[in-house]
């Protein structure tokens, strides 16, 4: 065989092998919250899935409601993460059918206390919960609470510090808190999770195809370790900034 075709067929072969399955190589976009430390994470993860299927992942940051209105309505490929009720409510958006990552609501009473506690204060209660995300307001509603919306996870400290609340409830992603360490130290805490929930990656319908495979690209992710470093990595990092509030902006 001459030697131009041999190079003409292992050429083509990479190229196969690079894409196989997906079509021609793109970069897709998905909307990104940007102030909450576990996103770092779930970006570079998403990333290299999106690599082992032959494409590019860009984020785009955007307020979490608007993320989710974007994703709905095709102004971007896919959202980074949501919660599995998610899908019931918006039939644009195709979940990933792989547990993206694990996380937990947990609970911040305003007043001090060395100790944990089991129980909530007596009569009605007003509850901080970050507006658009959706398993926290879930959750007031769930413990008779009146949800107070709020813009960033800065305003719900802000609220506690202030007493205009009674408790917050705020999500851990993969053990990060979206919150400085100290307010846990400053503030009584409910001694259980309010719940636990998984988020799974969501793409705009136009994109269904890809389901699949990045499914199997996260799964082999995390079956080779990948995700675990990634993970530790990013859990480091955020324990040893001074302000996990903010340290997480622009950082993609």
């Amino acid at each position: 065989m001459p030697r131009t075709m041999i190079v003409t067929f292992l050429l083509f072969g990479l190229v196969t092998l690079g894409c196989a399955g997906t079509g021609h190589a793109r970069t897709y976009t998905v909307a990104v919250t940007e102030d909450i430390p576990s996103t770092r994470a779930a970006v570079e993860l998403l990333q290299a899935a999106y690599r082992m299927i032959g494409h590019d992942l860009r984020p785009q940051i955007a307020p979490s409601r608007r993320a989710l209105f974007m994703a709905e309505n095709g102004l971007v490929d896919g959202d980074l993460f949501r919660i599995e009720e998610i899908a019931a409510t918006h039939p644009n958006l195709v979940r990933v059918p792989y547990p993206f990552l694990q996380g937990r609501v947990l609970g911040l009473l305003a007043r001090s206390g060395k100790d944990c506690t089991d129980t909530l204060p007596d009569g009605p209660l007003i509850a901080a919960v970050r507006r658009g995300v959706i398993i926290e307001k879930m959750m007031a509603l769930s413990l008779g609470t009146t949800p107070l919306e709020t813009e960033s996870y800065d305003q719900v400290e802000m609220l506690l510090d202030s007493g205009r609340v009674d408790m917050a409830l705020i999500s851990h992603i993969e053990n990060m808190s979206p919150v400085n360490w100290r307010l846990w130290k400053k503030y009584q805490r409910l001694c259980q999770p309010v719940t636990h929930f998984t988020l799974f990656h969501y793409l705009h319908r136009d994109h269904a195809e890809l389901a699949n495979e990045l499914a199997d690209a996260l799964e082999e992710l995390d079956s080779n370790g990948t995700k675990e470093r990634i993970l530790k990595r990013a859990y480091e990092h955020s324990l040893s900034e001074p302000d996990v509030d903010n340290a997480h902006s622009s950082r993609y």
